[in-house]
């Protein structure tokens, strides 16, 4: 029969195998905290090199928080060195030291110090009990299925890396046995005993009496966890063939003939990936107003430096705040870009063969004015001149666009709007070099 230890060390190893492969090189580092569950990782990811080809780092995170944290740096390297492991330890200075900020401030510390280690794959040492705890908070937080799925066993990791957590169905107490197996040593983080950290909360008054009358808790909890996973996975493919439905160029269109469920859904995905992820109470009012507001209002939510504004029935992702600049006098310069002061964005020339600007008319210099809709433009010489207003209705050009685009003049005459036209009288002649105007925004969208 398999000795229990070995089992363990089967079951890492495993688990390791699919990233290493004999063709490239493999690099795995483990985070060393120096307590019992990264200590019994190192020790096991250690072992496993007699049966997967790789090469082991350990990185230890030195928070300064604690009086003990020179001496847990220094057994964490002299560990480490017992195996024949390098260990490199990285300073941090954390700013949050209450409730889950500080919690999460020192997650993102040791991801952090992660990224500086030229690795493949990094281990971290969650097990079945840190698996329950993350379920439970997010819970209690009233987080949606992505929270409940809690922790994965594997996700991506910078641009080339895996994060991978090996231990994550095995019990605490298995890994105490293993270190009393191996006669391993440890530390204490004395903070774990702290139960106004929201997670020893969690770990000291409910999950024992709760385990009590639920022995099996943890295990149902990490199946419960993988089964929101799997739901939450079949909802991503589902956002992914909607989305394509949904956004027209750099917008999200809400008249999308989807199930109200299904648009809310691709909505989210469309804000996450511009980075825009919303809590509940923030996305239903976005929802609400963007639903419920008047055909012809103009809704926006604004979250931290940006906003989701709504026109003609599409949302757009702009910054919270849109001020236009000032009438800047810029010389010509053949064509090159402009970075107007006090605008948010560039100006480009583009060289045409039709329907610029004559280039003559350039040579001595040309301004940049805030869009006014009461001016007139004649984009062709025998149609009509029309007030900018309406043209950028008809067009179905945002507010907020035209406010952010600056005109383009020659003394006091309107010459062009970026992205829109070139009034006809200051159109290039036949055989006269021609220079489209072209606006850059800040947050990168042309016209």
């Amino acid at each position: 029969m398999t000795s229990p230890d070995a089992a363990l060390i089967s079951r890492v190893s495993a688990r390791l195998a699919p990233y290493c492969s004999s063709a490239q090189p493999t690099t795995i580092c483990v985070g060393l905290s120096g307590g019992l569950d990264s200590v019994v990782l190192l020790h096991l990811a250690a072992q496993c090199r007699t049966s997967v080809d790789f090469s082991l780092s350990a990185v230890h995170v030195h928070h300064g928080l604690s009086p003990n944290a020179d001496a847990w740096a220094q057994f964490a390297v002299e560990f480490a060195q017992s195996l024949a492991v390098p260990c490199r330890v990285e300073h941090v200075t954390l700013t949050q030291r209450r409730s889950h900020g500080a919690e999460a401030a020192a997650r993102n510390a040791r991801y952090a110090a992660f990224a500086q280690e030229p690795a493949s794959v990094f281990l971290t040492a969650h097990h079945l009990g840190d698996q329950a705890e993350t379920v439970l908070l997010n819970l209690l937080r009233g987080s949606g299925l992505a929270g409940l799925a809690a922790m994965p066993l594997a996700r991506p990791f910078g641009q080339n890396s895996t994060l991978l957590r090996p231990l994550l169905d095995v019990p605490r107490a298995q890994l105490l046995d293993y270190a009393r197996q191996h006669e391993l040593t440890w530390v204490e983080d004395e903070s774990n005993q702290q139960t106004d950290f929201d997670r020893n909360f969690l770990r000291h008054k409910v999950i024992p009496p709760a385990q009590e009358a639920f022995p099996a808790m943890a295990q149902s909890i990490y199946r419960s966890a993988r089964h929101i996973a799997e739901a939450q996975a079949l909802l991503d493919e589902v956002a992914a063939n909607d989305l394509p439905l949904c956004v027209q160029g750099d917008a999200f269109a809400l008249d999308t003939p989807l199930s109200p469920l299904r648009l809310k859904h691709a909505l989210r995905h469309w804000l996450g990936s511009h980075d825009l992820v919303l809590d509940t109470r923030a996305f239903d009012e976005l929802w609400r107003t963007s639903c419920n507001a008047s055909a012809d209002s103009q809704p926006a939510l604004v979250w931290r430096k940006q906003a989701v504004r709504r026109y003609r029935n599409r949302l757009f992702i702009t910054a919270a705040q849109i001020e236009p600049g000032e009438v800047q006098q810029l010389a010509w310069e053949n064509g090159a870009t402009v970075q107007p002061a006090g605008w948010a964005g560039e100006l480009h020339w583009q060289s045409v063969a039709e329907n610029g600007i004559g280039e003559g008319h350039l040579r001595a210099g040309f301004e940049l004015r805030p869009w006014r809709g009461a001016v007139t433009i004649r984009l062709r010489a025998d149609g009509p001149a029309q007030q900018l207003k309406t043209l950028a209705q008809s067009l179905g050009i945002p507010p907020w666009q035209r406010a952010a685009t600056p005109l383009v003049y020659l003394k006091d005459q309107l010459v062009a709007w970026p992205g829109v036209g070139v009034d006809s009288t200051f159109k290039q002649t036949e055989g006269e070099t021609g220079w489209l105007p072209l606006w850059q925004s800040g947050s990168g969208t042309q016209v």
